[in-house]
């Protein structure tokens, strides 16, 4: 999923947690779940992974971060009184910080922990779509942005 999609569904669970260390435990596990639905970027990961092509990957990585960034303050806007409380940051930190690790995996690729926590990672990120193929990026990234917008409105009207 992009990383868009897991603040979108972080902030959903911590908008409902009420409890910090549930949020980040539920997001969490929101992200490997989430992850193994097929979302079109395991081309993308092959070629930063397998071809050493990097400019495509990081670019769509850089600009999926940053329009994280955009949804993470249209949710500070929408309702900033349920947003800047710590069961929704414990949240929307549990459910991005599985691909924040992935990237210092990337960094530190002698730590053993590190690889084995990769591993764990495309483990689930490649469940179905190594096994029975991967949709087209285009397709899943409209999906995506059509999940994201309605759940920025079910926060709007629950939060």
């Amino acid at each position: 999923m992009t990383l868009t999609t897991h603040v979108a569904i972080g902030a959903g669970i911590g908008v409902l947690a009420g409890e910090p260390a549930l949020g980040f435990v539920l997001g969490a596990i929101s992200h490997f779940l989430v992850d193994m639905i097929p979302h079109g970027d395991t081309g993308l990961a092959d070629r930063y992974y397998n071809n050493h092509e990097k400019l495509a990957p990081v670019a769509y990585a850089t600009i999926d971060g940053a329009l994280s960034i955009v949804l993470l303050m249209v949710f500070v806007a929408v309702k900033p009184d349920s947003i800047a409380n710590t069961p929704f940051a414990a949240a929307v930190i549990g459910s991005v910080l599985p691909d924040l690790m992935v990237g210092v995996a990337d960094v530190m690729k002698k730590n053993r922990i590190l690889k084995s926590y990769r591993q764990f990672h495309f483990y689930f990120h490649d469940y179905f779509s190594r096994s029975y193929g991967d949709v087209k990026l285009r397709y899943a990234l409209v999906a995506q942005a059509v999940f994201v917008l309605l759940v920025v409105k079910l926060i709007e009207q629950i939060a």
